[in-house]
């Protein structure tokens, strides 16, 4: 039997990334797309089997990136989504054109892409699965109103997904990463931001650092095997813990 092909969107960033990396070395075949022609050089997602680029704003593009998974595998066992995007904005601040940009990206073209990848598996009557990078943000509310709403409406179309797909033997999950030390949080805070944040950020969550990729790519490729084969429709918070509220005595200052 053919080692199982999984597709993983949002491969030219950190998570997405690693995620190629992970699930390469546990024997999958897979499918990376991103944005902007050929990946880096020596990056994660020019280790996959196949790179396609693949704007998810394009509503076809979901068909096509199965239609090639189809071609060139014969077959979709798995779609890890990471392709996302955010911008950091006060409540006050969020533009109609901003807002419109994350949930498109976010939340839109996730559905599109499920339900390409959920077409295929049910057509060809096998078995699969889902995960889909959600936040803590859907929780929090985020880096700006539209990236905490996008994530919430997110792990809704997940838990759908898990209802409607489940009596044909395909899992969903989300994960909800905390704050993970990528480009692209770099990036959103630029000129010594990110490291404030850093600090910041670490003081407050209880193992005291930021997540990396890789630790979010270990969770998503527990979800995607078959070692977790009754978890379905679950948020799995892979956070370190920020999230938590500190025992009431250590905010009275009488524990340590």
């Amino acid at each position: 039997m053919s080692a199982p092909l999984a597709i993983v969107t949002g491969a030219t960033g950190g998570i997405g990334g690693a995620c190629v990396t992970t699930l390469l070395r546990d024997g999958w075949r897979v499918l990376a797309t991103g944005l902007g022609g050929s990946p880096e050089p020596g990056g994660s997602a020019n280790t996959a089997d196949l790179f396609l680029d693949a704007d998810l704003t394009d509503k076809s593009a979901p068909d096509r990136v199965v239609k090639a998974a189809l071609d060139s595998f014969g077959r979709v066992d798995g779609l890890v989504h990471c392709a996302g995007t955010s911008r950091v904005a006060a409540f006050l601040d969020q533009t109609d054109d901003d807002w419109d940009r994350v949930i498109e990206i976010n939340l839109s073209a996730a559905h599109r892409m499920a339900r390409s990848v959920g077409k295929a598996m049910v057509s060809m009557q096998q078995r699969g699965a889902m995960v889909m990078i959600s936040s803590i943000a859907w929780l929090s509310g985020g880096a700006n109103p539209a990236y905490g709403a996008s994530k919430g409406g997110l792990n809704s179309v997940v838990f759908n997904i898990a209802q409607a797909l489940g009596p044909h033997g395909i899992r969903a999950n989300a994960i909800a990463p905390g704050i993970i030390a990528t480009e692209m949080v770099r990036n959103a805070f630029p000129g010594g931001a990110f490291e404030r944040l850093d600090m910041a950020a670490s003081a407050r969550t209880p193992l005291r650092r930021l997540g990396q990729a890789e630790e979010v790519a270990e969770v998503a490729a527990f979800l995607l095997s078959e070692r977790a084969s009754f978890v379905n429709g679950a948020v799995v918070p892979v956070t370190g813990g920020i999230e938590l509220l500190p025992p009431i005595g250590m905010l009275a200052g009488s524990l340590q």
